[in-house]
């Protein structure tokens, strides 16, 4: 059976095989295309991966600041999300440093998909009567109010009040 026949009828015998032959230098037996592609998928999971962690990230973040009142402290373990997030966030960054090249723009557009989720978690939350308030759409800041190195500082969490603080367009002194 060929390599390529192989690759389409049985994934793990063909990466096997593909190990074994380039262990023994047999680059000629190679099945390049099929090769080539994989190495590829295996730089977009990564990539992949910090969508889905600075996603779930901000949207915990989300959640702390504008799902909870200050007064009562209930985070419904949101908290550890957050914790957890920051430490396998740093770890990816530390183990892929080429991924800090993708972190502007995987974090605008983690946050803007993110958003839906805050909204309509608020609404699910009044419905069982967990919450007394909903949030909107305008309510959220429109771009991503976080700097990287907040998202990973540790123990660092805003209240809606400084949320809505860095929404607010700076001040001009004459």
């Amino acid at each position: 059976m060929t390599m390529r026949k192989l690759y389409d009828r049985d994934f793990y015998a063909w990466s096997m095989e593909t190990a074994r032959l380039l262990r023994e230098q047999r680059f000629a037996e190679l099945d390049l295309e099929d090769l080539v592609e994989e190495v590829e998928s295996l730089g977009k999971s990564q990539q992949k991966e910090l969508w889905n962690r600075l996603g779930t990230l901000m949207e915990h973040l989300l959640y702390i600041a504008y799902l909870t009142k200050p007064s009562q402290g209930e985070r419904w373990g949101w908290d550890d999300t957050v914790r957890e997030q920051r430490r396998q966030l740093a770890k990816l960054l530390r183990d892929n440093p080429s991924l800090k090249h993708w972190l502007d723009e995987t974090m605008a557009e983690a946050y803007s998909d993110i958003r839906d989720e805050v909204v309509e978690k608020s609404r699910k939350m009044h419905r069982e009567r967990d919450i007394d308030w909903t949030v909107a759409e305008e309510d959220l800041p429109q771009t991503c109010p976080w700097k990287i190195g907040e998202l990973l500082t540790k123990g660092l969490y805003f209240t809606r009040a400084e949320m809505e603080r860095r929404m607010e367009p700076p001040s001009l002194h004459t």
